[in-house]
């Protein structure tokens, strides 16, 4: 039993929304921060990215300023409150995908007792960082994207509010459309989450970290279970309107080997094939490598056991490539590697490769649901950077208040 309610929202008005959201300040360079900023008075990066010039402020000043900016944000009536507690059916549809799932709020007791799973490790740090902005700042514009498995009557609901007049409709710059509904009907609101109450459990797709620390805050503050600090905002999305991607690796350096040496410790690894049409589709169990002489294919050794993350094509290189060949032992902290997501073209891998940027180049296979979530009820972890997973919300449009109902 999953336990999801909906929430009043801060969100902006329709009018405004496609200026509102944003992506998150951490996908931005230093010079476009500076140009959305001067550019547009109501994108959510004014509020996130408070204080940009904040040299020589505490973490907690920072988060004031943060908490300082949204309550300027509302009194302009950037953002509303909405005045009943809600659901909402978010879309994104551009060329590659189409993605349909619920904005609501999940109780951290779920996480606690494990039918929210996880297969990622979180760091100590980052949980107490996040914890300490949900606590200052009393908002939470980042949902944890969770995987519902086997949902086709959710889909169905789903399906069926998609018919209905939007709340928001709008393309951005990156060619996506986002469209919205409200579902605040009681009926449609107890209906829904009846849905989540039937399941035994859903996956974080995306936000380990996130997940961790609200339920790390509840936990300090000992927070009432029905309560707003008692849950935290997620993006439930059925897994077969999941798009998960490969996560690519660039290596600068070769450990002290010329890359003729190079190739010949691979092929100690396995077959190493030339792939003259250049890179595709990588096959189960291999990878394909790029260095200045072209493109390899790589059949990667077969593993033993029953620990399924030891079976990804991302954990065999690494034990049988990365490490051992190049010296790699911790994929976390080595400066020399470089993780390209899937949604790249493989050209980028050849640019790093031509550039010099990189020496060698390794392009993998896109890890299945049912790796993942395999990897998930083991209770273990993938290794770091295995999956870049879509859709990715944009922040200040559904904002979820840790301070009341």
């Amino acid at each position: 039993m999953i336990h999801v309610r909906p929430f009043r929202a801060w969100r902006p008005a329709p009018h405004t929304a496609h200026l509102v959201g944003s992506r998150s300040f951490l996908n931005y360079s230093t010079e476009q921060l500076r140009e959305k900023l001067a550019g547009n008075p109501y994108t959510f990066l004014h509020i996130v990215y408070a204080d940009h010039d904040r040299h020589g402020l505490t973490r907690a000043e920072h988060f004031d300023g943060v908490r300082r900016k949204f309550t300027e944000f509302t009194e302009k009536h950037i953002l509303q409150r909405e005045e009943h507690p809600a659901f909402y059916l978010y879309e994104q549809s551009c060329g590659a995908f189409t993605s349909r799932g619920i904005i609501g709020a999940v109780a951290v007791t779920d996480y606690r007792e494990g039918r929210v799973k996880v297969h990622e490790q979180t760091l100590a740090t980052r949980e107490e960082l996040f914890s300490d902005y949900l606590d200052h700042t009393g908002i939470n514009a980042e949902p944890v994207l969770l995987a519902v498995p086997d949902a086709p009557d959710l889909e169905a609901a789903l399906d069926d509010i998609a018919q209905r007049p939007t709340l928001y409709d709008f393309c951005t710059t990156d060619q996506v459309r986002h469209r919205f509904w409200k579902v605040d009907a009681p009926e449609e609101l107890v209906a829904l989450g009846g849905h989540f109450k039937r399941m035994p459990a859903m996956y974080i797709a995306d936000g380990h970290h996130r997940c961790a620390s609200s339920a790390r805050l509840a936990d300090c503050l000992h927070a009432d279970p029905q309560g707003p600090k008692s849950a935290f905002l997620a993006f439930m999305v059925p897994e077969r309107q999941l798009h998960i991607y490969n996560y690519d690796r660039t290596v600068k350096g070769l450990n002290g080997l010329s890359e003729e040496a190079f190739l010949t410790e691979l092929r100690k690894v396995g077959t190493l094939t030339p792939l003259s049409g250049g890179p595709g589709e990588p096959d189960p169990q291999s990878v394909q490598v790029h260095v200045k002489s072209g493109w390899y294919a790589l059949a990667l050794p077969k593993t033993s056991g029953n620990n399924p993350v030891d079976a990804l094509d991302a954990a065999v290189l690494s034990e049988a490539v990365l490490g051992p060949v190049l010296g790699i032992s911790d994929l976390r902290t080595d400066p020399r590697i470089r993780f390209v997501p899937g949604t790249h073209d493989t050209s980028e891998l050849e640019q790093a490769i031509s550039s010099g940027k990189a020496d060698v180049a390794f392009h993998l296979r896109a890890v299945t649901f049912n790796e993942m979530r395999t990897v998930a009820d083991s209770g273990r972890c993938m290794p770091p950077k295995t999956t870049w997973i879509e859709p990715k919300l944009r922040s200040g449009l559904t904002i979820y208040s840790l301070e009341d109902h």
